[in-house]
């Protein structure tokens, strides 16, 4: 029987152990557990540990990771990255000979996971967009874990650490569908189109994932009291520029007019509150006295408002604070992106456009002045 198993070395070798001293007959023993019989569990916890150092992922932030306030599929995406089960360039070159290795978006590197969803170019361009002013510095030898604990600590750094891991998931949801259409479909990649799809995505997901009883603005847009202007400050992110919006509307909610100014950096988060600065400074010029400003930026209304520190933004609220003595009446208010369309319509217009500086609503198409829908 022993010929039919194995070579003459191996029965040499078992031959030499001499006879085993136990009576009875032979067992099959599950070791990965106590009790001997076999588990998925064991089996999982097995293939997880061959592909992800143990210490770098701790079952504590697994199961963060699973309770956090995502939906389920961006759940499962960010499992398989950080599992290094996502088939990207690198990871299949390791199973079989690949032609090409390179990033499909950018063609400057070998795709990684880091490189593809942290430091290519595109990814680059999308994170710079976040409302919150983060990215990553890629040069540090930053891994995908090290990200999404630095995201989570955000708590810490005053920032609502749930916003944001939510529009960090949409983000890495974005560049995974667009690498796959330019794999697939030799798909154009439009980096503009990307950021609008994203941030509307954040607003849909935040208002039933995230709901804030105390603090969520209405979903209505709501006209000023009698006698007041409320301005809509928005941007319109580009590659290097950015386009800040401002318009303004009475009580009947009439457009009064609107302002626009061409920013010459891409940073999202500046960008905000030098829209808000934008809106003080035309209402000043222009002889208005009581005057509400609206963003949907919580972070620069907050810095504004003195209820949270933010030294990106010191200079801005510096400034607000010089210009706001100047006004019978002056508030800063935090508006749902679902109330703030007509400003980012504005926005987005004005850039390819290159209409800057204030302007007359009824040089513009109307449909942009919507408070329901982006267009």
């Amino acid at each position: 029987m022993l010929n039919s198993l194995f070579d003459n070395e191996t029965i040499s070798a078992i031959l030499k152990g001499g006879n085993p001293s136990g009576i009875g007959e032979d067992n099959w023993f599950w070791t990965l557990e106590s009790n001997g019989y076999f588990s998925s569990k064991s089996a999982y916890r097995a293939q997880a540990a061959d592909r992800v150092i143990s210490c770098e992922v701790a079952p504590s932030l697994w199961n963060k990771l699973w309770n956090s306030k995502i939906p389920e599929r961006l759940k499962v995406l960010w499992w398989c990255i950080l599992s290094k089960a996502l088939p990207v360039r690198v990871v299949i070159a390791r199973k079989f000979p690949i032609e090409d290795d390179k990033c499909p978006l950018c063609g400057a590197a070998v795709e990684t996971m880091e490189h593809l969803f942290l430091s290519c170019d595109f990814a680059s361009h999308l994170w710079r967009s976040t409302p919150w002013g983060i990215y990553p510095i890629c040069d540090t030898g930053i891994r995908m874990w090290d990200w999404v604990k630095f995201l989570w600590d955000l708590k810490s750094k005053g920032i609502n650490a749930e916003e944001a891991f939510l529009y960090a998931s949409i983000i890495i949801d974005k560049i995974w569908q667009t690498r796959n259409e330019k794999v697939h479909n030799n798909s154009f990649v439009d980096i503009f189109k990307c950021i609008d799809t994203i941030r509307f995505s954040f607003a849909d997901h935040q208002a039933y994932l995230l709901p804030c009883p105390k603090l969520c603005s209405s979903d209505v847009w709501r006209p000023p009291p009698q006698d007041w202007l409320k301005l809509n400050c928005d941007i319109r992110v580009g590659l290097d520029s950015m386009c800040a919006g401002v318009v303004a509307r009475d009580h009947v909610g009439k457009v009064i007019w609107v302002t626009t100014s061409k920013l010459e950096f891409a940073d999202a988060l500046c960008g905000e509150a030098a829209a808000c600065c934008l809106a003080l400074e035309a209402a000043r010029t222009l002889g208005f006295h009581f005057i509400i400003v609206e963003s949907d930026s919580r972070v620069v209304i907050n810095a504004l408002n003195e209820k949270d520190s933010c030294w990106e933004l010191a200079n801005y609220v510096s400034f607000c604070n010089r210009i706001s003595p100047s006004f019978i009446g002056c508030s800063f208010e935090h508006v749902s992106r679902l109330c703030n369309f007509a400003a980012h319509n504005v926005a987005k217009w004005a850039f390819p456009h290159q209409r800057f500086g204030t302007l007359s609503p009824t040089s513009l198409p109307d449909n942009l002045f919507c408070n329901d829908r982006h267009v």
